[in-house]
């Protein structure tokens, strides 16, 4: 009896720990994913701070999340924008513009018609 009732209660306490482990990871996995968001964030706001003074079709960067001034791919969050004029596959009035953020494995990306 005692035997059984051990095995149940190690069966329940793997499982608990197993699930407490999945939820673990899923909210590591959104906190990145909120990082590489305010990565592509910061590349629009970049693009709509330059739209007046003129800026290239494309831009890169990253934000120093660390505070140490040298781009880490495992520290900091990098995006790349795209900016295409009106016509074509483009149907804004003026500019479409498509911000892509990236933490280390994850990627949002955000796009702007203006």
């Amino acid at each position: 009896m005692t035997m059984t009732v051990l095995a149940v209660l190690t069966g329940v306490v793997l499982t608990l720990v197993s699930v407490a482990v999945s939820q673990l990871r899923v909210v590591v996995s959104i906190g990145k994913s909120i990082d590489a968001f305010y990565a592509a964030d910061t590349g629009i706001e970049r693009v709509l701070f330059d739209r007046n003074t003129g800026f290239d079709p494309s831009y890169s960067g990253y934000l120093d999340l660390n505070d140490n001034s040298i781009p880490d791919a495992n520290q900091d969050s990098f995006y790349e924008v795209t900016v295409t004029a009106s016509g074509g596959s483009c149907l804004a009035r003026y500019f479409c513009i498509k911000s892509i953020g990236r933490f280390q494995n994850i990627k949002r990306a955000i796009m702007v018609e203006y």
